[in-house]
C-alpha cells in the first residue's frame, strides 16, 4: 500500500522487518524483488508521486570545486528518483573496472564481476530490454539496415562497443502498482529521514527519525535498514547521524563522503568530409530499435598508456539547435511538463526547467522564431540534410580521488538538517585520459577519411574546467574489505554496524565509463538475496 506520511500521527512508531530509505532504482528494485516474500517491508520516499518544488529544495547545497550541477536538480526527490530522467543506456561495467590497476590508485572491487553476472538477465527484464547480448556484429546484423555500418577502426587503437536501450523505464511508474498491491510492502511518501539513531556503542541501528515538511514526525524501527537514497544523500544521512558517533555513522576512518565521482562529458566538434560511412549507428539513430554503438579504448591501450576507461558517442547537431531561442523553447516545454524528461541528444546543455521561464527567454524565442521552428522540425523528423555538424561526446571514467567529497555545510534546510557541500575534483589522469583518447579518435578519423576533430585552443587544464557531470553520482560510501579504506564490506554492510546496509552507486569503488544504472540493479538484486536469507 501507499501511505502519505503527512497523515501519520506525530510521535508514532512504525515497526517493520526491513526499512529501505529512498525510492529510486535501488530502493524500488529491492522492494519489488522482496514483494510477497513474507518480509514486512517499509519503503520511505522523501517526495511524493510527482515533482514538488518545495520538497525538491531539500536537496539544495553548495558546489565548492569543479563546477557541478545544481544539487536540487541532479537528485530527483520523488517516487522513482533519478529514473524519472534516466536516458535508458544499458551496458554492464567492463571486467577491467573491477580489477586493481597499478596506474589507478584505490581501484579494485572487493569481488569479481562474476558475482554480478547471474543477475543481469533479471536486470534486463527490470529495464524492459529484450535482448541481453552485447556482441556488436550480431546486433548490427539483426538491424538489417544499410545505415547500420560499423566504422573500420584499427582494433588495436579503438574498439566499437554495443549499448542496449531501456524505453527508458521509469521505475516509479512501471512498478508502482506491483508495490501498491503487495501485501507485505508499505510505501511511505513525503517521509524524509532526519537522522539514523544507533545504539550507544554505534554497532546497531535502532530506529530512524522521520519528518514531514508539513510538520510532525515519527520513528521507524526495523531489524535491518538499507540506505538507497543516492550517493550524495546516503553520505549526508550518515554524517548527520552523529549523536553517538561524533564523525557520523560508519565514519570511524573518515571515508564517508569521500571518493565522490561522476562521468565527465566533454565535447568536441567533429568536422566531417564527404564519406560513404554513415555515423548514425554511433549516435542515437537506432535508439528506437534498442541499440547504439560507441567508441572505447581497448584494454591493452589503457594498460600500456596508463589511461582510465573511456567511452564516446557521436551525435548530430541539427540546424538551429545551437541557438539561444531553441534552448529557451526547450526550457519552456520542460517547465510545462508534469514530469522531467531527458533530452538524449543534448541533455547537459541546460539544467531542467525550474519554475517557468524568464522574459529574456521569451524574447529569445520570439526573435529567433525561424531557428526555433527549424530546430523543432529537425528534432521531430531528424532529416540528414539538416545536420549542421557532429559532436564527439566523451564519457570517461573518473579515477577515485579521496579529496573529491561530500561534506555537511552550516546551512540548514526546511527540516533543520545541515545541507551538503560537494567538492567535485578531477585528477590529472582524468584530464589526460580525455586528451589522449581524443588524439586517438582524431587519428583514426583522419586515417579513414571521415573527418577530424576541430582544433582545441584551450590547454587541457583550462578545458577541464568546462567538463560537466552526467548526473551519475558515484562513490561516497565505497566498498572495501578493509574498514580503513571503505565504508561498506563486500556485502554492502556498513563496517561495524550489524544491521545497516547501503544500496546504489555510492558503494562503487570505481565507476567505469558507462551508465551506473545496470550495475546498481545487479548489486541491488545481489543484496536482496542476502537480506532475504538474513531475515529468514
Amino acid at each position: 500500500m501507499f501511505i502519505d506520511a503527512r497523515q501519520i500521527p506525530s510521535g508514532s512508531v512504525i515497526d517493520c522487518g526491513l526499512c529501505i530509505v529512498g525510492a529510486g532504482a535501488a530502493g524500488i528494485t529491492l522492494a519489488h524483488r522482496l514483494r510477497d516474500s513474507g518480509i514486512d517491508l517499509c519503503l520511505l520516499e522523501s517526495g511524493g508521486l510527482a515533482l514538488d518544488w518545495e520538497t525538491q529544495s531539500l536537496g539544495q547545497g553548495a558546489n565548492l570545486g569543479q563546477a557541478y550541477s545544481d544539487l536540487d536538480s541532479c537528485q530527483l526527490r520523488y517516487f522513482g528518483g533519478n529514473t524519472n530522467a534516466w536516458g535508458g543506456w544499458v551496458r554492464p561495467l567492463d571486467d577491467i573496472d573491477f580489477e586493481r590497476r597499478s596506474w589507478v590508485p584505490q581501484s579494485g572491487w572487493p569481488f569479481p564481476p562474476s558475482e554480478l553476472a547471474p543477475y543481469y538477465d533479471a536486470v534486463h527484464r527490470l529495464c524492459e530490454v529484450e535482448d541481453t547480448g552485447y556482441d556488436v556484429r550480431a546486433a548490427i546484423d539483426k538491424l538489417r539496415s544499410r545505415d547500420a555500418q560499423l566504422i573500420p577502426f584499427d582494433d588495436a587503437k579503438l574498439e566499437t562497443v554495443l549499448y542496449r536501450f531501456s524505453p527508458p523505464t521509469r521505475f516509479g511508474q512501471t512498478y508502482r502498482e506491483a508495490l501498491r498491491s503487495a501485501g507485505n510492502v508499505r510505501c511511505l511518501t513525503n517521509a524524509t529521514v532526519l537522522a539514523i539513531k544507533a545504539s550507544a556503542d554505534a554497532t546497531r541501528v535502532e530506529r530512524l527519525s522521520v519528518g514531514c515538511l508539513s510538520g510532525g514526525g515519527f520513528a521507524v524501527t526495523a531489524k535491518i535498514f538499507i540506505l538507497a537514497a543516492g550517493a550524495i544523500e546516503n553520505a549526508r544521512l550518515l554524517l548527520l547521524s552523529n549523536d553517538v558517533a561524533a564523525n557520523g555513522l560508519g565514519n570511524t576512518h573518515d571515508n564517508v563522503g569521500r571518493y565522490f565521482m561522476d562521468h565527465p562529458h566533454p565535447k568536441r566538434t567533429l568536422l566531417t568530409r564527404r564519406c560513404a560511412i554513415p555515423l548514425g549507428l554511433y549516435g542515437l539513430s537506432f535508439r528506437d530499435r534498442g541499440v547504439a554503438v560507441g567508441l572505447s579504448l581497448p584494454r591493452a591501450v589503457q594498460a600500456k598508456e596508463e589511461l582510465l576507461n573511456y567511452k564516446a558517442s557521436i551525435y548530430p547537431v541539427y540546424a538551429g539547435q545551437a541557438s539561444r531561442g531553441w534552448y529557451s523553447f526547450r526550457n519552456l516545454v520542460l517547465s510545462l511538463s508534469p514530469h522531467w524528461r531527458s533530452d538524449p541528444y543534448d541533455r547537459f546543455s541546460l539544467p531542467f526547467a525550474r519554475k517557468g521561464i524568464s522574459a529574456r527567454q521569451i524574447w529569445d524565442i520570439a526573435r529567433q522564431f525561424d531557428k526555433v521552428t527549424i530546430a523543432a522540425f529537425a528534432q521531430l523528423l531528424k532529416p540528414d540534410r539538416l545536420v549542421s555538424r557532429f559532436i564527439l561526446e566523451s564519457k570517461p571514467e573518473q579515477a577515485p580521488n579521496r579529496d573529491s567529497r561530500v561534506t555537511l555545510s552550516r546551512e540548514r534546510d526546511a527540516l533543520g538538517r545541515n545541507r551538503v557541500a560537494v567538492d567535485w575534483r578531477l585528477s590529472a589522469n582524468d584530464v589526460r585520459t580525455v586528451a589522449r583518447a581524443e588524439e586517438i579518435v582524431d587519428g583514426e578519423l583522419r586515417r579513414l577519411g571521415i573527418g577530424e576533430l576541430a582544433p582545441c585552443e584551450e590547454r587541457p587544464e583550462e578545458r577541464a574546467a568546462t567538463f560537466v557531470g552526467g548526473w551519475h553520482q558515484i562513490g561516497t560510501t565505497r566498498a572495501h574489505e578493509d574498514p580503513k579504506q571503505g565504508v561498506v564490506d563486500a556485502d554492502c554492510r556498513v563496517h561495524g554496524i550489524a544491521n545497516l546496509f547501503i544500496a546504489g552507486a555510492s558503494v562503487f569503488p570505481t565507476g567505469g565509463a558507462v551508465s551506473p544504472t545496470p550495475t546498481i540493479l545487479a548489486l541491488t538484486l545481489r543484496l536482496a538475496d542476502r537480506i532475504e536469507r538474513l531475515l529468514r
